[in-house]
């Protein structure tokens, strides 16, 4: 699927430099499958190190198209969708690179062929190339039409099968990178959905740090954030009820510290020309609280 991502980008600027469009498809055949090649061995050698540091057979397969996805599964784990587990996402993602490599080759043959056989194509006002040829040239080229979305109905078979293998891919690698990068999974998982290519880079990138159990990470940044809360606002237990202004905290501006959660009362500024301060009230409470 990459590999036809690459080379409609590397087509459409050779046509941009001024190419014509047999060799534009030449040289965008050669060097996509040449950049994807080498992202792909990057992204194998990030899978085999970190098989390698947790001890997993078969590193192999880290190298292997469309089994590799295998192996990254097995690497990240149940996969979170909906707050369901799905324990083999490396296999549907498999499953929908495998049909979305076969359609993209068939496009890339089919528009091959025409350019050998019916040469250069003649191109509309929008760009799309026509070569009006007959028999099997004829079906090659209506092929290629209805499935890169050169249709009067703009219906892209490829944009559809595109779509369920990056929904598929997307909760793979977020499952992975929960485990190598917890704090920024997100972004990197929407990185890879609106940039395919970074996710090579990213795998290999994440190669050397150590996998963790992402549940039991989220775990102890709660009690963190709970143990940093209630040493700042004296919590949610008897010293009173978590709030910053005090009142019934341990803290307020208008009192001291109490332990016990209470407020103390200020001391009269004109106390000493007034009665005994130990004096009782007349409702028996001298903490200023009617109960």
């Amino acid at each position: 699927m990459e590999i036809f991502l690459l080379y409609n980008s590397f087509f459409t600027v050779s046509v941009m430099f001024g190419l014509t469009l047999s060799d534009a498809h030449f040289w965008a055949v050669i060097i996509g499958a040449g950049v994807w090649l080498g992202l792909f061995v990057l992204q194998g050698f990030g899978l085999w190190k970190m098989a390698s540091k947790r001890g997993m057979k078969r590193k192999w397969l880290a190298f292997v198209p469309f089994g590799n996805y295998l192996y990254m599964s097995k690497l990240a784990g149940a996969c979170n969708v909906f707050g369901q587990k799905l324990r083999n996402a490396g296999l549907f993602v498999m499953i929908a690179q495998i049909v979305a490599s076969v359609f993209c080759a068939l496009l890339i043959a089919a528009v091959s062929y025409l350019f050998i056989v019916e040469g250069e194509p003649v191109s509309d006002e929008y760009g799309v190339p026509y070569w009006g040829g007959s028999g099997f040239s004829q079906t090659a080229e209506s092929f290629y039409h209805v499935g890169a979305g050169y249709n009067p109905f703009g219906i892209s078979i490829l944009s559809i099968v595109q779509l369920v293998y990056e929904i598929l891919l997307l909760i793979l690698t977020m499952g992975l990178y929960k485990k190598y990068a917890p704090k920024g999974y997100s972004w990197l998982a929407l990185l890879g959905l609106f940039l395919p290519m970074s996710r090579y880079v990213v795998v290999f990138c994440l190669r050397n740090r150590d996998a963790i159990d992402y549940e039991a990470y989220m775990r102890a940044r709660r009690e963190e954030f709970a143990r940093q809360y209630q040493q700042r606002y004296g919590g949610f237990g008897p010293g009173g009820f978590g709030t910053p202004y005090g009142g019934y905290g341990n803290t307020n501006p208008y009192g001291q510290q109490n332990n016990a959660g209470q407020t103390q009362k200020p001391e009269e500024p004109f106390g000493e020309f007034g009665g005994d301060k130990n004096e009782e009230k007349p409702n028996g409470n001298d903490d200023g609280f009617f109960h």
